[in-house]
């Protein structure tokens, strides 16, 4: 694929169809910023979701490094409430996202808060170890689920960052629905010379290989290793668990191998009923130690 980074991404622009009205603004937002959103059941029950405390660790971690940060890469922007979130706080942003429902739920949130769309930058692909064509989307919820939305492209991440100039002031946000292990080690080489501050949420359960449960782990742990090696260099790193996040210091990396990645560890969504192997949890990195765990 030789399109550039222009070619595949698209301003805050209107929509083809007129945006949803907007609903009562939510308090999701930095203290002094209430965001609107679209007026839709989507973007409600994501709304509802994002103040309920499931977020509170990727926000703890946004308030953390944001201040320390002039840009942000979003990979796997859903519908635009941490892009929103960064941008209030000052960053410029870059979000990608490939689904067609949800970039257009994404356009119609930054349509409704124009004090931050201008800060923010909406690519309309999916990112991956090479270029190539997304031929199914799954949304979340009820919407659409499992049904092919449309042939997206896929653009090398590695390119894509390097267009966007990875920089150590910039934060890195991975939450892409399983492909976190495959676009981690593709960019090792990027984080080790750059080390940008690096949020990563895991979906071990997307990896499915066939109907042989032991092979669907073993595939499972084959990505976590990856992932483990492609990020070692970094100084820091935490988790966060349900109890909040945890420091994981050098001298307790060996311990992460045996006690951490190679156990059965139960997921706390509804739908996931069997124990998970490999990073189950969300993940930061950070070359300056935070006031995190």
């Amino acid at each position: 694929m030789s399109a550039t980074l222009a070619d595949t991404s698209v301003s805050v622009a209107p929509v083809s169809l007129a945006p949803p009205p907007i609903a009562p603004c939510f308090p999701i937002a930095p203290p002094g910023w209430r965001l609107n959103v679209a007026d839709t059941p989507v973007a409600r029950q994501a709304a509802a979701e994002f103040t309920s405390g499931f977020e509170e660790g990727t926000l703890q971690f946004f308030d953390a490094v944001l201040p320390e940060c002039d840009r942000m890469v979003d990979f796997g922007g859903f519908i635009g409430f941490t892009s929103l979130y960064a941008a209030a706080q000052g960053p410029s942003v870059d979000v990608f996202e490939p689904s067609p429902v949800n970039g257009a739920l994404l356009e119609a949130n930054l349509q409704a808060n124009p004090r931050l769309a201008h800060r923010i930058r909406l690519h309309r692909h999916a990112v991956g170890a090479k270029d190539g064509n997304l031929f199914e989307t799954v949304q979340r919820g009820s919407l659409l689920r499992g049904r092919a939305e449309a042939v997206v492209p896929v653009r090398n991440a590695v390119a894509v960052l390097e267009e966007l100039g990875l920089s150590p002031d910039m934060l890195l946000k991975i939450d892409i629905e399983g492909a976190e292990y495959e676009v981690v080690p593709a960019i090792a080489d990027l984080l080790r010379r750059e080390r940008p501050f690096l949020h990563i949420s895991f979906h071990p359960f997307n990896i499915v290989r066939g109907t042989d449960e032991y092979l669907n782990q073993v595939a499972r742990l084959r990505g976590a290793l990856a992932i483990a090696e492609a990020v070692a260099p970094y100084r820091h790193m935490y988790f966060h668990t349900p109890q909040g996040w945890t420091r994981i210091d050098k001298s307790d990396r060996m311990a992460l191998l045996s006690q951490y990645l190679l156990k059965p560890k139960p997921k706390p969504v509804p739908r996931i009923a069997t124990p998970q192997y490999g990073f189950t949890d969300a993940l930061a990195l950070s070359e300056v130690a935070l006031p995190l765990g």
